[in-house]
């Protein structure tokens, strides 16, 4: 003989109780309807009905309000993807923006390479390095102003 026994303290284990619990009364209830069909209800058997019938109703509405705040926060969650996708298109955009300028500002950095002296060819370098990205850029200016 195979005696499994069903945790009770886990969401298994309560979500398998509850499911052999409703399976056990839709099984009674089809017995008693089997019986109201034929006419043979005891009045114990109607009281086992109603029984059954307010515990479905009851687990019923449970699962509809739970449905409707899992719809909820389903909308909310859609909502805040919608916000997050605006603020990402913005961004592109504003990131497609800042490219373009720093490439106009390349562009000119290269035309005054080209009319500058020997002596301005460092605050050049710097100004490239300094849209590159490069951090140096900015020491080199720092300490260029306190000469």
């Amino acid at each position: 003989m195979n005696h499994t026994r069903t945790r009770t303290d886990s969401r298994r284990g309560r979500r398998d109780l509850r499911d052999a619990e409703r399976t056990a009364r839709r099984d009674g209830l089809l017995v008693l309807l089997a019986r109201a069909d034929r006419g043979v209800l005891t009045p114990e058997d109607s009281a086992a009905l109603r029984s059954y019938i307010e515990t479905e109703v009851a687990e019923c509405e449970t699962f509809r309000r739970s449905a409707g705040g899992q719809q909820v926060a389903a909308m909310r969650l859609h909502r805040t993807l919608a916000a997050a996708d605006s603020c990402l298109v913005e961004t592109e955009a504003e990131r497609d923006q800042y490219a373009a300028r720093l490439a106009r500002v390349e562009q000119l950095v290269g035309t005054l390479a080209a009319r500058t002296g020997s002596g301005e060819q460092q605050l050049v370098e710097d100004i490239r390095r300094a849209c590159a990205g490069d951090d140096e850029a900015e020491q080199d200016t720092d300490e260029d102003e306190s000469r």
